[in-house]
């Protein structure tokens, strides 16, 4: 069983919350009873970051229809000790993918109809991309400035960004800002 604990006063939250933060301000963290990591558990038959399931601590039961086969990508001798991870080899680019899809499935199973995210562009094409595979409705905040080219990624699969004229951290308040006033997930 899983639930949310706060990081700022300890008090528990239901796993379904749509809140992210506590009402004290601190932000939870998954409080899960999902087993240690043991090999024997990783489901050596799928090809995806969902391989992992066991540990995860959330209901995983429909991760099919959300995952793009995130995760598992090459790496590359670079050095006697230094391997390189290919991550440009993921659905949308990024190693951001595998940490959308599970964030995605989540919002999925809780029963969210609409993400709010703030991203300088990379994290916000992966959950961009994740919402439109999973039917979920999604808006990306980015601050001016922020390549055009990443803005037409998210764009492409269907959200819709909001461009606001302030710096990283301002734009992030201003996305929850509006998440808080209209109860929008913030993701």
């Amino acid at each position: 069983m899983s639930d949310f604990i706060c990081t700022g006063c300890g008090k528990h939250a239901p796993i379904d919350t749509l809140s992210y933060k506590c009402g004290c301000g601190g932000l939870y963290k998954l409080n899960s009873d999902a087993p240690k990591f043991n090999p024997a558990l990783v489901d050596q038959s799928e090809f995806s970051i969902f391989r992992y399931r066991r540990f995860m601590g959330i209901d995983t039961a429909k991760f099919r229809e959300i995952s793009m086969g995130e995760g598992l990508t090459a790496s590359v001798k670079f050095g006697e000790n230094l391997y390189l991870k290919l991550d440009y080899a993921m659905p949308t680019l990024s190693f951001k993918d595998r940490g959308a899809a599970v964030l995605v499935l989540h919002a999925k199973n809780i029963g969210v109809k609409k993400v709010l995210q703030d991203s300088s562009g990379n994290a916000g094409n992966a959950v961009a991309a994740y919402c439109a595979r999973a039917g979920i409705e999604c808006e990306i905040y980015v601050p001016k400035g922020t390549s055009p080219k990443k803005i037409d990624m998210i764009k492409s699969h269907g959200a819709y960004v909001t461009v606001f004229d302030g710096s990283r951290d301002e734009t992030a308040d201003a996305c929850r800002k509006k998440a808080a006033q209209e109860q929008i997930y913030y993701a």
